[in-house]
């Protein structure tokens, strides 16, 4: 019997500096059935050039403009939702850097859970790139009265437990496994996030559908932590964690549960906003501030009046 056919998506937005990296430890994978879908979000550095360049082969889905995240992944999975050919998808930024056996293990560990009648998500283990045995925050448990990680483990080394497959409930969409008849079942990506929690979002989503989700540490990746976004240092990614943190509790919780949330939540940014104004970083002030106004006035998608320029991945 043949292997199950895995349809690698990707999004590209302006990632010339990582690409190289990415292409040349993908082209190690010893996995013998998989494809590569690559969707450029309006590149203006040639990254879909340089994706035509190192893999010919790849089915290359050119936006005229930054979709995010959600939009340019949805794109490509409508198409491949309807697919018989697929047998999973596997979502994979393009800032990672993959170990050549890391599909097998996922493959191995989702055909087990399906030939009991449980179908499941698989996540793999996820190293900071350059510093091998510290961990990235990609998999684990999620706190819904903080909107936040449980017992985070982000630059933490790993230890025996951390070899351990377990349930989990909450997986990063850098690098994660996915039964290609789930986005029937589930739906796609919620495009209200545009980009950041929209893979808590569609893990809980499954979950509530009856898909497990697994991490599975016999797979390695490394994860260039922010090398697309910035994160909570780059204003970009401070007004979306500001708006879409709260976005996404409010979706999944009773209303007297978010309120205790959105309390703690604007306590906290109260006091993470002085901390940098004390630091001279009014940008992430401000960006805070934006991403707080546009979640109470409901203004969800790509942020209004800014030109997105940085990549929605």
């Amino acid at each position: 019997m043949s292997e199950p056919h895995v349809a690698i998506l990707t999004v590209t937005t302006n990632a010339a500096g990582h690409l190289p990296v990415f292409f040349g430890a993908l082209a190690r994978a010893t996995y013998p059935n998989w494809s590569l879908t690559v969707v450029d979000n309006g590149s203006s550095d040639g990254s879909a050039a340089i994706v035509k360049q190192r893999w010919p082969a790849a089915n290359l889905l050119r936006n005229s403009a930054n979709l995010g995240f959600t939009g340019a992944c949805n794109r490509a999975l409508e198409a491949m939702q309807d697919d018989p050919a697929i047998d999973y998808v596997l979502f994979l930024n393009d800032d990672t850097e993959v170990t050549p056996g890391f599909i097998e293990p996922l493959v191995a560990r989702a055909e087990a859970f399906a030939a009991k009648g449980q179908p499941a998500l698989v996540a793999p283990k996820t190293f900071l790139a350059g510093r091998e045995g510290i961990l990235d925050d990609s998999a684990g448990q999620f706190d819904w009265w903080r909107g936040a990680w449980k017992r985070r483990v982000y630059g933490r080394a790993e230890t025996a437990a951390d070899n351990r497959a377990r349930r989990i409930d909450n997986a990063n969409l850098s690098c994660l496994l996915v039964p290609r008849e789930t986005f029937a079942r589930v739906g796609l990506l919620d495009d209200a996030f545009f980009v950041y929690y929209d893979d808590t979002d569609f893990c809980r989503r499954a979950i509530d559908a009856g898909y497990a989700v697994i991490y599975e540490p016999a797979s390695v990746v490394f994860h260039q932590k922010g090398a697309t976004l910035g994160g909570q240092f780059s204003a970009f990614g401070c007004y979306y964690l500001s708006r879409n943190r709260p976005y996404l509790v409010r979706k999944h919780q009773p209303w007297p549960r978010f309120a205790v949330f959105f309390a703690y939540y604007l306590a906290t940014r109260a006091a993470r906003s002085a901390l940098w104004l004390a630091s001279g970083r009014r940008d992430l002030v401000a960006a805070t501030a934006a991403g707080l106004r546009d979640f109470t006035l409901n203004r969800m998608g790509p942020r209004r009046g800014s030109a997105q320029a940085h990549p929605g991945a």
